[in-house]
């Protein structure tokens, strides 16, 4: 599932690459590549010497599996493991180019990770090491960005968003 979730909504790599960034053998992700391959799940592309793995976006059922792939092995579970037990947190989802390409809208892939954390008492500073956490777990870049809960801004910015963690007031 990691390494699906890693093709569906990371920048697409060799088998190489992606060993290193998930931390796996390279000899069980060329198997799995393989596999997902003849499954009809991903594209093996050849450029020069490498074959770059990347989702077969044609499939009917992509954007329910890339919205599946974004609950149960990358970011997602990452956020709320990391931010499930601090109270002061009302509110993390995803939004930007990364939801996009989670939600099925067509687009460059992402560079990065946008994350929203509605808080009234805690600031991008009180959050950096979490955020370093993070990147070192998933290796993407993420920006993080807390808002109070009623910024004027949150209402556009959960549109297309991933929800990750909501509490009830």
């Amino acid at each position: 599932m990691r390494l699906l979730a890693e093709i569906f909504h990371g920048t697409p790599a060799a088998g190489a690459e992606l060993a290193r960034r998930l931390g796996i053998p390279q000899t069980t992700v060329a198997r799995e590549l393989a596999r997902l391959e003849e499954s009809g799940l991903i594209r093996l592309e050849q450029i020069g010497t490498a074959k770059l793995a990347k989702p077969a976006d044609d499939l009917p059922f992509v954007p329910a599996l890339r919205q599946l792939l974004a609950y149960v092995g990358g970011i997602v579970p990452a956020l709320i493991a990391e931010h499930q037990d601090r109270p002061e947190i009302d509110e993390i989802f995803i939004f930007g180019s990364w939801a996009d390409r989670a939600n099925g809208i067509a687009g460059p892939p992402p560079n990065d990770i946008d994350i929203a954390i509605v808080s009234d008492s805690l600031s991008r500073f009180d959050l950096a090491e979490a955020r370093l956490r993070l990147e070192a777990a998933t290796g993407a870049k993420i920006d993080q960005f807390v808002f109070e809960p009623g910024h004027e801004r949150l209402a556009e910015l959960r549109e297309n968003c991933v929800p990750v963690l909501r509490r009830e007031s």
